[in-house]
């Protein structure tokens, strides 16, 4: 078969293409991917052998008069390329992630090949609440994000990718310290740095707390400055590369709230604390996180400097409580259903068999 993805624009919409695209690679299939040019997407393309092809895009929300105009125009522009490309390629069917670079290729496509689609938020973004009216099914990582009802609506989690689901948490070495994970994303997190350093300066941070921090691409010479006057262990990172060993390491997660980030989380059965970024569109963080807590799984700070005692506090208690930490780190791992980019590849094998009949 041949099989066309549609993603592009940020990780947290490549990588769920990427995880169901390798379910998919080989069994006689042909892999192509539409997607922005000199991106990540290209990049990963190159490495699987997949054939990429590239179109423009602006976004439309959050955007001045003339920011929408230059996106419709590039919308415009993205129809017409799409079209060619879709003449070109001849697929058997279609999976997109969303993302704004996703739209015209997408909507394009649904008019003539099944489209299928995959939302990783609790709160669709503007892309898939669009493409949900024309596509075949529409895959959800949390439920009820879709309006219902609706039979063509599945939820099955995020793709997450093999190496995090094979992580064991029974391999983790016992030692005396709490070891904490920080994960700012790979911008990094000016609000995360900036709460850490007010507790490591004017608490008593105790002597066994140990930090793995992923401060990503931002300057890190005054959060160094913090954690050497604290005197706790602690070793700051820009990118991790064995995000495996780094989940096994860690007693807790102080993290962002985006889709995948939680979707990880909880594959490792790890408790965390979640800080929502406070200007994600439609609050999606927020809702992530809050269905993670009223599962159990998470426990929500705001993500705001005066909150910094009461992440503190919040610290200590869950130091002191392994078995509360125990307890989430179960009702984590519970969150989500497993092995989601072998549903989404049944579910559509299956589906395709059936419009055939």
């Amino acid at each position: 078969m041949k099989i066309l993805f549609i993603a592009g624009g940020t990780g947290g919409h490549v990588y769920p293409a990427l995880s169901i695209s390798r379910e998919f690679k080989g069994k006689e299939n042909h892999i192509s991917w539409i997607g922005k040019e000199n991106s990540l997407e290209e990049k990963l393309c190159a490495e699987e052998g997949y054939e990429f092809y590239s179109i423009q895009g602006r976004g439309f929300l959050g955007k001045g008069l003339l920011g929408k105009i230059v996106s419709l125009y590039f919308f415009v522009l993205s129809l017409v390329k799409s079209s060619i490309l879709l003449i070109k390629i001849r697929p058997d069917f279609i999976i997109s992630t969303g993302g704004y670079i996703s739209l015209a290729p997408s909507l394009i496509g649904s008019l003539f090949y099944p489209l299928f689609i995959h939302e990783q938020n609790s709160i669709a973004g503007l892309t898939n609440k669009i493409l949900h009216r024309f596509s075949k099914i529409s895959f959800e990582a949390f439920p009820d994000t879709f309006d219902r009802p609706n039979r063509k609506t599945l939820f099955v989690g995020n793709p997450v990718r093999k190496e995090i689901f094979n992580f064991s948490k029974q391999d983790k070495e016992e030692d005396s310290n709490f070891n904490i994970l920080v994960l700012g994303g790979s911008q990094g997190s000016m609000q995360i740095n900036d709460i850490l350093m007010n507790i490591l300066l004017n608490c008593s941070v105790p002597s066994n707390w140990n930090f793995l921090h992923q401060a990503g691409k931002l300057d890190s010479k005054l959060l160094k400055a913090a954690y050497e006057d604290s005197g706790v262990h602690f070793e700051i990172k820009e990118f991790i590369e064995n995000m495996p060993e780094v989940y096994k390491f860690s007693d807790l997660i102080i993290s962002r709230s985006g889709a995948m980030t939680v979707s990880e989380i909880c594959a490792v059965g790890k408790p965390s604390v979640l800080l929502p970024l406070p200007w994600a569109s439609d609050n999606h963080q927020y809702m992530n996180a809050k269905y993670l807590e009223d599962k159990g799984a998470a426990e929500i700070v705001g993500s705001d400097l005066s909150n910094s005692e009461a992440l503190f506090k919040l610290l200590i208690d869950l130091e002191n409580d392994h078995n509360r930490r125990e307890s989430m780190g179960q009702k984590a791992s519970l969150v989500f259903p497993p092995n989601t980019s072998e549903s989404i590849c049944k579910t559509i094998n299956e589906s395709l068999k059936i419009q055939t009949k």
